[in-house]
């Protein structure tokens, strides 16, 4: 409990300027509230699928096949919840507990990086009122953890002008408890490598800068292959036999006819696929980028696209409007946000879109990060 105070209170973040502090607890506590009061527990849709393998886990000992290892952190709490017949409720505990530290320690950040409070409590409000974000809280499954969890870890690792071996070690443990709340968590491991050359060993002999850099490749692509052939339903393939924008919806009526590798589930597949399918490939890959971006859904209400877009747009505006900001103070920090974005967006090219926008979702802080810097050029601008 002292160490999380020390992280989330360190300067130049005090106690004794609590006006910042109270006014996000207390929207923090009117956000979710809200959630509650409008959805409760939710333990329908894709929650199920997380304590139906619960359920089995208990019944037999083991996962349902081996993609779910990489969701065995909601899995095993909701097996807690369900062997002590606990009801759903301390999950949803554990994950409000969680929002409110990355929250928190967001707050840490921002203020900490760009030095204002009124920035940093702006930026904090914007991620607080990010609806289809926050909603996550209080359903049974994956999201609201990774979000948290993956907020937690990239602000610690933003805090940090240069990485130590004992820092390494604290970010290799996070990325390994955030694989095992999404396979997405495995996209946290080349960006992690690349800050911590871009602070440690940019000034390094280039013979050690491009082994580093090798093995850096290497080992992600190590664990990437090893988890698009974790077994399952895993099929990465058939988002390109199928033609689908959005994960599980085809837009042919008979599968493609495509020249690929005869293991669908690996790396090699997808580079395979790629060189032998180009023309389908980049027509797809501007139609799910479009997607991606676009946030539109034409199966949403318009009331709901339009609130969407009166929200994300702005922020992503922002965001580009502040690359320059970044660039000139914080580069390091600029690259390790934009890497993430970056294979955020090729994960969606590579495969298909979610079609609640999830994916979106999940770089929507890093987005509201960036575009703090524009907020701060207009409410806190220098003397």
């Amino acid at each position: 409990m002292g160490l999380f105070k020390r992280m989330l209170f360190s300067r130049p973040f005090s106690l004794n300027k609590a006006g910042p502090l109270i006014a996000i607890l207390a929207l923090w506590a009117l956000v979710n509230t809200f959630l509650i009061a409008c959805q409760g527990i939710v333990t329908t849709g894709e929650a199920a699928k997380y304590i139906n393998n619960a359920r089995h886990l208990l019944a037999t000992g083991h996962l349902r096949s081996g993609q779910f290892q990489y969701y065995t952190l909601i899995i095993f709490l909701l097996a807690f919840c369900l062997k002590f017949h606990l009801g759903f409720a301390p999950a949803i505990v554990v994950q409000l507990l969680f929002n409110l530290a990355a929250t928190l320690y967001f707050f840490g950040t921002v203020l900490k990086l760009l030095g204002s409070q009124r920035t940093a409590l702006a930026a904090t409000i914007l991620l607080l009122l990010n609806y289809p974000y926050q909603a996550f809280n209080t359903v049974v499954q994956t999201e609201s953890l990774f979000q948290s969890l993956s907020l937690l870890l990239s602000c610690y690792l933003l805090r940090k002008e240069e990485i130590r071996v004992k820092h390494l070690g604290i970010m290799a443990l996070s990325i390994l408890v955030l694989s095992l709340s999404r396979p997405l968590g495995l996209l946290y491991i080349p960006a992690v490598l690349f800050y911590f050359y871009l602070t440690n060993l940019r000034q390094k002999g280039l013979s050690l800068r491009l082994l580093f850099l090798g093995l850096s490749a290497l080992t992600f692509f190590f664990f990437l292959d090893r988890a698009m052939g974790s077994g399952g339903q895993y099929d990465f393939m058939l988002p390109f036999r199928e033609e689908h924008i959005i994960c599980g919806t085809p837009t042919l009526l008979h599968p493609a006819s495509l020249q690929v590798a005869e293991n669908g589930n690996s790396v090699y597949a997808l580079i395979y696929y790629i060189f032998h399918n180009t023309g389908q490939f980049l027509r797809l890959a501007i139609l799910k980028t479009i997607s991606f971006w676009g946030v539109y859904r034409s199966y949403f209400s318009p009331l709901h696209n339009l609130v969407f877009l009166i929200y994300f747009y702005p922020v992503v505006l922002m965001a580009i409007f502040s690359l320059r900001y970044w660039r000139h103070r914080h580069l390091s920090k600029l690259a390790y946000l934009l890497t993430l974005i970056l294979i955020t967006w090729c994960t969606v090219v590579m495969t298909c879109d979610d079609w609640n926008i999830r994916i979106f979702l999940s770089i929507t802080p890093y987005l509201i990060l960036l575009a703090a810097g524009f907020i701060h050029t207009r409410i806190s601008p220098s003397p």
